[in-house]
C-alpha cells in the first residue's frame, strides 16, 4: 500500500514546447535522490491536459524505465468515458502502475451517482489498483465532487478503488468526514501542493501528492509524522510555508512556470517553457523567490 511522500513530475519541454526527455529523466532522479515513497507522472502537475495521447504514453515509458523497482509509480489518467477508461487500464498495465489517479469524465453532469457507478465499473474491470481524484479546484471539474458517502460507496462496491486524492478548498473538512467511512485497506492522499498538508494529516491523509523540488520539507515532515512528534511537523512546516505558498498559492498554472524556472536555475532542465494557454509570467517574480528558496538550504540550492 503506498503512503508518504509521492509527487507528479511536471513534464520539461523544450523552447518549442516539445518534451525533453532527458530532462524528465533528470528531475525523476532529482527526487528519486531525495528520498520519495513514490513517484507520479501524467497528472496536472505533468500538464497532461495539454498533451496528446501518444505524448502522456511517451511520459509513462521514460518514467517506467527508470523507475523500475525504484519507486511505486502512479500514473494519471482523465478519461472522457468508461470505456475509454477501460482501455487506458490495459494500455498502462505493462508499466505496473501501483496504482490509476483517475479523474472523472467532466464533459456533462450527469449526477452523481452516474460518477459512483462508473468507479465502481472501473475498479472492477482495472488490472492495477485505482486511486479517485477529486480535483473540484479546477474548473472543468467542479462539478465532479462527489459528497463522502459516495466516495466511500465506490470502495465497499469495488474493492480495488484502494486510494483517494482529496485536493481544493475544504479537503481537510472532506478527509475527516471520509476516514471513518472507509473499508481499513483505503487511504486517502493530500494535493494541492501542500499548503494545507498539516490539516489533511489530522485529518487522517496517509500521505502526500505534490509537485516537484523541494519535497525534503514534505519528508521530514512526514518522518516526524509517523513517530508522532506533532511539534515536530508544525515547526518544518512553519518554517517552509513561505516557499510553500509561494510556489502553490497563486494557482496551478503559475506553479508550474515557478517549478520549472527552479529547477531551470540549477541545471535539471534547459527550458522552462510551460505550454499554452498559460497564465501571465513576470520573471521579476523570481529573484524574491530565489531568495525564499536560498535561506531554506535545500537540495536544490546546493
Amino acid at each position: 500500500m503506498l503512503d508518504g511522500i509521492a509527487p507528479i513530475l511536471f513534464t520539461p519541454f523544450d523552447e518549442n514546447g516539445d518534451i525533453d526527455a532527458d530532462g524528465l529523466r533528470n528531475i525523476l532522479r532529482f527526487e528519486l535522490e531525495g528520498g520519495v515513497h513514490a513517484i507520479g507522472i501524467n497528472g496536472f502537475a505533468s500538464e497532461a491536459y495539454k498533451m496528446t495521447d501518444n505524448e502522456r504514453l511517451e511520459n509513462v515509458k521514460i518514467v517506467a524505465s527508470e523507475t523500475a523497482k525504484a519507486a511505486p509509480l502512479i500514473i494519471g489518467i482523465a478519461p472522457n468515458s468508461l470505456e475509454s477508461a477501460i482501455k487506458q487500464a490495459r494500455q498502462f498495465a505493462p508499466y505496473h502502475p501501483a496504482t490509476l489517479m483517475t479523474l472523472p469524465p467532466p464533459t456533462m453532469d450527469n449526477g452523481p451517482q452516474s460518477f459512483v457507478d462508473f468507479y465502481v465499473e472501473l475498479g472492477n474491470a482495472s488490472e492495477a489498483s485505482i486511486m479517485i481524484q477529486q480535483a473540484p479546484h479546477i474548473p472543468m471539474y467542479r462539478h465532479t465532487e462527489l459528497p463522502a458517502e459516495a466516495l466511500a460507496e465506490i470502495a465497499h462496491r469495488a474493492p480495488n478503488v484502494k486510494y483517494y486524492k482529496i485536493e481544493g478548498p475544504g479537503s481537510s473538512a472532506k478527509m475527516k468526514e471520509l476516514a471513518p467511512l472507509l473499508p481499513d485497506d483505503a487511504r486517502m492522499f493530500g494535493g494541492g501542493g501542500g499548503i494545507t498538508v498539516l490539516d489533511e494529516l489530522r485529518s487522517g491523509a496517509a500521505g502526500l501528492i505534490p509537485g516537484v523540488g523541494f519535497n525534503e520539507i514534505f519528508l521530514a515532515a512526514w518522518r516526524e509524522w509517523t513517530r508522532a512528534e506533532t511539534d515536530a511537523v508544525i515547526n518544518i512546516i512553519k518554517e517552509g510555508d513561505a516557499l510553500i505558498k509561494a510556489v502553490s498559492g497563486r494557482g496551478h498554472e503559475y506553479s508550474l512556470h515557478i517549478r520549472k524556472h527552479l529547477m531551470k536555475r540549477y541545471g535539471y532542465i534547459r527550458s522552462a517553457y510551460v505550454r499554452q494557454p498559460t497564465v501571465a509570467f513576470d520573471e521579476c517574480d523570481l529573484p524574491a523567490f530565489f531568495a525564499i528558496v536560498d535561506r531554506l538550504d535545500l537540495r536544490v540550492s546546493r
